[in-house]
């Protein structure tokens, strides 16, 4: 789960970090910037369904 939380916030710099102050110019500015919003989107989406998953475990027993 540490993982899971440590490449979300990775993610999120990636794409704030190439927005404010952009290494690339033109299109492979927003190709970085999508690529971390999808990192940290992936990886929320990832959280969320263990979370839900422990709840439904708990549950059934």
């Amino acid at each position: 789960m540490f993982w899971n939380y440590l490449n979300m916030l990775t993610g999120i710099f990636i794409a704030v970090a190439n927005y404010i102050n952009p290494g690339f110019r033109g299109v492979f500015e927003w190709i970085m910037v999508g690529c971390g919003v999808l990192i940290f989107a992936y990886n929320l989406i990832v959280i969320l369904n263990q979370k839900q998953n422990k709840e439904i475990s708990k549950e059934e027993n």
